[in-house]
């Protein structure tokens, strides 16, 4: 795990192309912060003077519900993993956040940067600010891209995979499962996969359960699944089209 905001930055896809001292000035208005699970970095509505890097953790962007009423995981928008960058109100006009974002993890350890400060030091370098900002450009359409392809929009994708994420599905490892599809959703070329939640199927002793269907196919339900399992899964059925047989879902047991 990087230590130094330096070491944090040389990992993120926006920084990566940046020299030691390029990102020196960086780390003068940069900060590191550490939030446990349950905690409000930002609020939707708030000014949004700081842009966030996720060091280590997971953290929900949501929506917040009016009247103040406490959100939960069905007002996620978006899962974020290490070494993602958010907080992008910061750098645009009106710079207010349009989302919250929570710390869903044991821990979440993020590096947080003074946008007002970073633009100063893009304008002073226009060429460190071309490449920063063309980084950043190339980050936000991985992500609309996935996000697009996972709105349902269409009539139906060529892939759909849907995370079980009941109350005993996240106890299992749910949210884990989630972040390894998003990263391999993010990474694959393919624009046609569906990636979508669901609640509880009612085999709640062979969570976390995950549903793949493949156009004109008969969904597939998957049992006791992890990370590793789920960028198999992925891999080879999603992508290669070969059901998993050994980790198919079997006659379960209801809750």
């Amino acid at each position: 795990m990087p230590e130094q905001p330096k070491e944090i930055l040389q990992q993120t896809e926006a920084f990566q192309q940046l020299t030691e001292p390029e990102l020196a000035p960086i780390q003068d208005f940069s900060e590191l912060r550490s939030f446990t699970k349950g905690h409000r970095l930002f609020q939707d509505g708030g000014s949004a003077a700081n842009l966030w890097v996720l060091s280590e953790g997971t953290v929900d962007l949501r929506f917040e519900l009016p009247g103040g009423r406490e959100t939960s995981d069905e007002q996620t928008i978006s899962t974020l993993g290490e070494n993602q960058i958010f907080g992008w109100s910061s750098m645009i006009p009106p710079y207010k956040y349009k989302l919250s974002a929570y710390c869903i993890s044991k821990q979440c350890r993020v590096l947080v940067i003074d946008a007002g400060k970073l633009m100063e030091y893009f304008r002073a370098h226009p060429d460190i600010g071309y490449r920063v900002l063309s980084g950043m450009i190339r980050v936000v359409g991985k992500r609309f891209r996935q996000l697009q392809a996972s709105a349902g929009q269409a009539a139906f994708a060529g892939a759909r995979v849907t995370v079980h994420m009941g109350t005993c599905g996240i106890a299992a490892g749910a949210r884990e499962v989630m972040k390894a599809l998003s990263e391999e959703v993010a990474g694959s070329i393919r624009q046609n996969i569906q990636v979508t939640t669901g609640g509880c199927l009612g085999f709640c002793r062979s969570e976390p359960n995950v549903t793949v269907r493949l156009q004109d196919q008969e969904p597939v339900i998957y049992q006791h699944m992890d990370e590793k399992k789920m960028r198999r899964v992925f891999a080879e059925h999603v992508i290669g089209g070969k059901v998993q047989d050994d980790l198919v879902l079997q006659g379960g047991q209801s809750c």
